[in-house]
């Protein structure tokens, strides 16, 4: 090897050893993200309904509702949770169902002053392993988890869909 290559593989090595170990850093869930830590407060939520199929074994428990952003702060839907379904999972009526589209609920911004509807006709959740004991009352929660730790909780009615 030529001394000259010599000399700049040994500044590089002794830059690298210079720079020393790289740190992860840790976010703790406990600490809100600035601007997130009250999102309930800031987000509406209406026409909410959890409509099961006319027919048992004929399609699929769905969950159809309306998001309002009434700040001037974006914030983030980080999980929609109910104890009448296993998992609620992004859907779309009229388009291929992707990962992305079932993980949709997990990560969605809410635009500031913003309202978002999910109906039936469009973008709305199924619920995945529906739990009958619960579906048999006239009403469940629902849970809308949003990024910084806040939760909103609301009474979703339960229909059965018209076919």
């Amino acid at each position: 090897m030529k001394p000259r290559y010599q000399a700049i593989l040994a500044s590089a090595l002794i830059s690298l050893l210079a720079l020393g170990p790289a740190q992860a850093q840790e976010h703790n869930n406990g600490q809100s993200v600035p601007g997130q830590a009250d999102a309930q407060k800031d987000i509406s939520i209406t026409d909410i309904s959890l409509h099961q199929p006319a027919t048992q074994g004929q399609g699929q428990t769905e969950l159809y509702f309306s998001l309002t952003n009434n700040s001037h702060t974006t914030h983030l839907l980080t999980g929609v949770v109910s104890p009448a379904c296993s998992t609620l999972v992004g859907y779309h009526t009229d388009q291929e169902n992707t990962p992305g589209t079932r993980h949709l609920f997990q990560h969605l911004a809410l635009p500031e002053v913003t309202t978002l509807v999910f109906a039936s006709a469009g973008y709305h959740m199924l619920c995945v392993g529906p739990v009958a004991q619960v579906l048999t009352q006239p009403n469940v929660p629902v849970t809308f988890q949003f990024l910084g730790g806040s939760s909103k909780t609301v009474s979703a009615p339960v229909t059965s869909a018209a076919r």
